[in-house]
């Protein structure tokens, strides 16, 4: 279905437009986290970029997006799809340590600002270690690596 002019004006996402509900955009999301999984990074990268294309306020989904290409060593990518995870849902914990990790991804060349987005990606870090989940032990381990 091709959306109409004032669909999109209305600002409806094409992924409502379609009909493709939150359960579907869950389940291509974790075929993508699969492909990625395995090594895939092409595979993985082009589901995500469609899950983004089609609906773009999917927080998870820019997350995602922004690992796959920190992992294919686009670190500024990464880091403008973390950003955009990050202004659609903040408080995600998944999201927050995707941008702490592709904060840390971008080299630190002089005057790029880099000892700051060490700061605030310590910062997110400090928060998330608390816990046992996953994001917990990922985020504690990268506190460990960063050293005092």
């Amino acid at each position: 279905m091709i959306p109409t002019v004032e669909e999109l004006k209305a600002g409806r996402t094409l992924a409502e437009i379609q009909g493709f509900t939150a359960e579907m955009g869950a389940a291509v999301g974790s075929l993508a986290a699969t492909e990625a999984g395995s090594g895939d990074l092409t595979v993985a990268r082009a589901i995500l970029e469609g899950l983004v294309v089609t609906n773009p306020r999917d927080a998870l989904a820019w997350a995602l997006l922004s690992q796959v290409e920190r992992r294919r060593g686009e670190p500024y990518t990464a880091l403008l799809c973390a950003e955009a995870a990050a202004r659609l849902s903040p408080g995600d914990r998944q999201v927050r340590l995707a941008r702490a990790e592709a904060l840390l991804a971008v080299p630190a060349e002089a005057g790029t600002g880099g000892a700051r987005r060490r700061e605030v990606a310590r910062g997110d870090l400090s928060d998330l270690g608390a816990g046992a989940d996953e994001v917990a032990r990922r985020a504690g381990a990268l506190l460990r690596a960063l050293g005092p």
